[in-house]
């Protein structure tokens, strides 16, 4: 990826922003060939790496990177594992990839980026895609970022309340979110959500870049059982800019261990948890996954609509406008909005437009365009 970045970019405009970055938004990727991870794994005294896959736009480029991965996995069977990165866009495609994947020896898939990727968490392609997972016990990590704060490049734009309602919906999914969960952890304090999550695990990744750890540590102790933490590390990414010019794991590694968890804790959650999840180890039997009974909601959010149904007032405003799209024009009529699709305040224009497949040359275009509207209105 490294050596041609701009083609790169223009094949894969996401993540080319990522990686890339530019003179306003600096990139804190780090880059390291698969001999330099195995140093540093053993350097940090590390004995296995779960690595996760880039959530490209094209399938082409999934099962490339899948490819790799395999490749890693045959040359280090003891010391790396991975995820498969599909699009489920892909439809039939990215479920035969699943399979091949998981036929192949990889523990799971991830991670994806739902709005990376161009789909809803409620998108039919990305559902059946989860099902597929669920009959093959396999775990899906996907990207989550918190919705406040300041911007910086891969922060998504799918709100907190879409992860909720998918661990909701598929309780039986054993679904990994990534980067503390974007926040959502701290709401499990609220025994209702704490229920309804019991098939959710959190990762550390990116954690430095976004809270501090002793700070986050100590409370997502507070607000979740030790054993849904998994370490993650986000390698090769510079997660202490200021100070960290090449990858290494061990700078947050000392910062976790700085914090003198009890040895049972800090076991867990360096990689007995994810041991477990993933069938590299006996199956803790105190977070059983089959005792969770979601709670109930007094409001209907999932409709199917039959002939002779009647709409009540507890019905959500969107199940009712996707069940029935005749309504729509009755709410807006209302003035009642019904279109779950916020567009925050801190998004640039340049990731808006990689999201949806600009690479930078229509970027370019995209702002020209832009300007001359301007330029018309003035």
């Amino acid at each position: 990826m490294a050596a041609d970045l701009a083609t790169f970019a223009e094949q894969e405009p996401y993540w080319g922003l990522l990686v890339a970055g530019d003179a306003a938004n600096h990139s804190v990727q780090g880059w390291a060939t698969p001999e330099r991870m195995i140093e540093d794994m053993d350097r940090a005294g590390i004995d296995r790496v779960m690595l996760m896959g880039e959530y490209r736009q094209r399938h082409e480029a999934c099962v490339e990177r899948n490819d790799q991965a395999l490749a890693l996995l045959r040359r280090w069977p003891d010391r790396i594992c991975a995820f498969a990165v599909v699009q489920p866009k892909a439809g039939r495609k990215a479920l035969d990839e699943l399979a091949r994947c998981l036929d192949a020896g990889m523990a799971g898939v991830g991670e994806l980026g739902p709005y990376g990727q161009g789909y809803t968490l409620d998108d039919p392609d990305f559902l059946r895609l989860v099902e597929a997972c669920i009959r093959r016990d396999a775990p899906i990590n996907l990207h989550v970022s918190e919705e406040i704060g300041h911007f910086y490049l891969g922060k998504s734009t799918t709100p907190l309340l879409h992860y909720y309602r998918l661990a909701c919906r598929y309780p039986e999914l054993k679904l990994i979110l990534a980067h503390w969960g974007g926040g959502l952890l701290f709401y499990e304090l609220m025994p209702e959500v704490r229920r309804n999550l019991r098939n959710v695990w959190y990762d550390t990744a990116g954690s430095p870049l976004l809270f501090p750890t002793t700070a986050i540590f100590k409370v997502a102790l507070e607000c979740v059982d030790h054993r849904k933490l998994l370490y993650g590390s986000d390698y090769p990414l510079l997660i202490y800019p200021r100070r960290q010019t090449t990858p290494d794991f061990r700078p947050f590694i000392a910062e976790i261990e700085a914090l003198g968890l009890p040895t049972e804790v800090y076991e867990d959650i360096m990689g007995r948890n994810a041991a477990r999840l993933l069938g590299l180890a006996p199956a803790d039997e105190a977070v059983p996954a089959s005792a969770r009974r979601p709670a109930r909601n007094a409001v209907i959010t999932e409709i199917e609509p039959e002939p002779g149904m009647t709409i009540s007032g507890l019905m959500a405003v969107s199940a009712v406008a996707q069940a029935w799209p005749a309504t729509q024009a009755v709410f807006e009529r209302y003035g009642i909005p019904w279109r779950d699709s916020p567009v925050p305040y801190w998004e640039p224009i340049v990731q808006a437009a990689a999201a949806r497949g600009l690479g930078p040359t229509a970027q370019r275009k995209l702002l020209d365009d832009l300007n001359a509207a301007v330029g018309d209105d003035g």
